[in-house]
């Protein structure tokens, strides 16, 4: 009997000296990459949360555009009469006219009235093809995130 209890007393003594102290350590560097990883995992998802609100207020901006797909030019005319002062090289004009873009359509005259307007949607259309890239790049980051966080995070 006295065996048994002095070799539960040795076990005991083991783990208290050398097990415990190890088990302690191991068990608090646990708890400190724990703490490491959600802190890492909560910035990515504060990022991504300001990503979403970046992509909401770029949407919002483009949906009040009114762009025209195309360019603006200025064009001098020679018009073709035989007695004309184009034909001396006083060409006609300036005149404005739009060009659409990506199909080879006809360019189309604008008048004076017209113009600011035209102008005004030419210039929508680049910030659109500007906001669509930043909605592609913060996408892409959006993405990046969402794999880092699943890298972080062990799945079940």
């Amino acid at each position: 009997m006295e065996d048994v209890t002095r070799e539960k007393s040795a076990e005991i003594e083991f783990f208290t000296v050398k097990i415990q102290p190890f088990y302690r350590e191991s068990t608090m560097v646990i708890q400190k990459d724990a703490e490491a990883t959600l802190r890492g995992v909560k910035k990515l998802l504060d990022e991504s949360n300001e990503i979403v609100d970046k992509i909401r207020t770029l949407k919002s901006d483009r949906t009040q555009l009114q762009p025209l797909c195309g360019s603006l030019r200025r064009r001098l005319i020679c018009c073709g009469k035989q007695n004309c002062r184009c034909r001396k090289g006083q060409l006609h004009g300036p005149y404005n006219y739009f060009v659409p873009s990506k199909c080879r359509g006809k360019w189309q005259y604008v008048s004076d009235k017209e113009l600011e307007k035209v102008e005004q949607g030419v210039a929508d259309w680049k910030k659109q093809r500007k906001i669509d890239a930043d909605i592609r790049a913060l996408s892409l980051r959006l993405k990046e995130i969402r794999h880092e966080i699943g890298s972080l995070v062990p799945s079940e």
